[in-house]
């Protein structure tokens, strides 16, 4: 019977070579990998569009819904602005902007 030893010779050396063929890439695993995140980004940038959309409609609605406050209402803005009327019936010139006292 032969005595096996198992010592590590010149043989187990790694060189170059050999550590490069095993960290090559495998090129089948990657290109699935690779098309595996692609189909999660679609998945994600998808549900984000669908988000956009939804706050896009919000944002328009609110838009309108300012608008038909603001068209109802401009008389009054209208008046508000620095547009009224003295005692004399004369255009108010001031510029819109009132002083308030504050107390310290």
């Amino acid at each position: 019977m032969a005595i096996f030893s198992p010592q590590k010779g010149v043989s187990s050396i790694k060189t170059l070579h050999t550590v490069t063929k095993s960290a090559a890439r495998q090129n089948d695993t990657a290109d699935f990998l690779e098309l595996y995140m692609l189909e999660k980004e679609k998945h994600r940038l998808m549900s984000e569009e669908v988000k956009l959309h939804s706050r896009l409609e919000f944002i328009q609605n609110r838009l309108r819904t300012i608008e038909s406050i603001y068209l109802h209402s401009s008389d009054l803005l209208h008046y508000q602005n620095g547009f009224t009327n003295d005692r004399n019936g004369e255009r108010n010139s001031s510029s819109g902007f009132t002083t308030i006292q504050i107390e310290y």
